[in-house]
C-alpha cells in the first residue's frame, strides 16, 4: 500500500553525478582573452547608471551615468548623463559631462556638456556646446589652470570706464 519514493542504496550509486559536479568551473577572465563588448542595442532604453569593467557600445538610449573602460556612443544613440572612461568615441548625442583621457567626436556627434580630457579630437561638422578642459596628467584629474575670471567688457564696467 505505501511505497517509498527513495531510491535504494544500489539505485543511488548507479545514478550519474549532478550537473554542477560534472561541469568544469569557468576559466578566470584574464585567461579567456579579450572580452566581448557590452552592447546597448538601438531598440533598448536604459534608465539608470551603467558600470562596466570592459568596453561598452551604446546604440540605444541611456538615461544615467556611464562608467567603463571604453565607451562608444554610436550614430543615432542618445545619452543623458555623465560618462567617465579611459576612451570615449561619440558619433551620437550626449547631454552631460565627459571625463576621459582620450575623447573623439565624429562629424555626426553632438555633445552638450563639458569635456575633461588629455587628448581631444573633434571632426569638422561635429556639434559641441560646452567647455573643454585639459586633464592634469600628473594628478590624474582636472587641470588647475583656471579660465579668465572676467571678460574684457566686464573689466571696463568694473573700472568705471
Amino acid at each position: 500500500m505505501f511505497q517509498s519514493n527513495k531510491p535504494s542504496d544500489t539505485q543511488a550509486k548507479a545514478q550519474p553525478a549532478t550537473a554542477a559536479a560534472s561541469t568544469p568551473a569557468p576559466a578566470p577572465a584574464a585567461s579567456r582573452g579579450p572580452a566581448e563588448p557590452s552592447i546597448i542595442s538601438a531598440d533598448l532604453r536604459v534608465v539608470g547608471d551603467l558600470h562596466c569593467s570592459g568596453d561598452l557600445q551604446v546604440k540605444g538610449n541611456v538615461e544615467g551615468d556611464i562608467r567603463s573602460r571604453s565607451v562608444t556612443i554610436g550614430e543615432g544613440a542618445q545619452v543623458q548623463g555623465s560618462v567617465m572612461a579611459e576612451t570615449v568615441h561619440i558619433s551620437g548625442s550626449i547631454k552631460g559631462q565627459i571625463e576621459a583621457p582620450k575623447v573623439s567626436v565624429a562629424r555626426s556627434g553632438r555633445v552638450q556638456g563639458d569635456i575633461v580630457h588629455q587628448t581631444l579630437a573633434v571632426e569638422a561638422g561635429a556639434f559641441l556646446d560646452g567647455n573643454c578642459r585639459h586633464m592634469d596628467s600628473k594628478a590624474g584629474g582636472v587641470s588647475t589652470v583656471k579660465p579668465a575670471a572676467t571678460k574684457p567688457e566686464e573689466k571696463k564696467a568694473a573700472s568705471g570706464a
